[in-house]
């Protein structure tokens, strides 16, 4: 039985060693030599639907990534170094000239916010929710005006309205690390928020007001 998962899990993998590698192994070999010089950190969900690559259509080298549950963005006073060190090592380190924190549609770090599991006060704290309470921030937020889908009503939604409002306040934690704030204020660096409808396969971008998000089309600008 194991060797059988072994060849599944394999599969994958060789299919990439036949069709993908030959193609990519020029521009791979060149990164190899020349080291990484990404434009982009880019901060979104663990979910196994969002794949970064995929709707920004980006190749080995363009973005620097961070992944977590619930594409949070810990304020610096935050005893959680992980994602903070890798906003340093973007901004002082690799120069990236954009940051941007995408979250998505039917989050399940946001249903568990909802629901609370971050307050869970009996019994011994797990990593998760330990973890979750990075998000209560957000939690507070979505109760005044929270974002919308331009050309959409206001949803009625409280998971979706908590899934647009916490890419807002993820990008004002970003906007409070001082590497970030320095570069932002030197004009250096530029700060954005996305939503991915997974259903739609739509991305929308979050309007310079911060009060709405703009969907991407392909003969629309989006500023808004």
């Amino acid at each position: 039985m194991k060797s059988i998962t072994a060849a599944v899990e394999l599969t994958g993998i060789r299919d990439f060693q036949t069709f993908t590698a030959p193609s990519l192994r020029p521009e791979l070999a060149r990164l190899a030599r020349e080291g990484q010089a990404p434009s982009q950190l880019f901060i979104t969900c663990a979910d196994s639907r969002m794949v970064p690559n995929v709707i920004t259509s980006s190749g080995p080298g363009e973005l620097f990534t961070v992944r977590n549950i619930g594409n949070l963005v810990p304020p610096p006073d935050a005893a959680e170094d992980s994602v903070s060190a890798a906003i340093e090592y973007a901004v002082d380190v690799l120069g990236v000239r954009v940051i941007t924190v995408c979250g998505h549609s039917g989050c399940g770090a946001m249903q568990s916010l909802l629901h609370g599991a971050h307050r869970r006060d009996g019994g011994a704290r797990t990593p998760l929710t330990r973890w979750l309470r990075l998000g209560q921030d957000s939690l507070q937020r979505v109760r005044h005006m929270p974002p919308r889908l331009l050309g959409q009503a206001p949803s009625h939604d409280p998971l979706e309205r908590l899934c647009l409002t916490n890419v807002v306040q993820q990008v004002e934690n970003l906007r409070a690390h001082p590497s970030v704030h320095r570069r932002v204020k030197s004009g250096e660096l530029r700060l954005t928020g996305l939503y991915f409808d997974i259903a739609a396969a739509q991305t929308f971008v979050l309007s310079r007001s911060g009060r709405a998000f703009v969907p991407v089309r392909p003969d629309v600008g989006t500023a808004a």
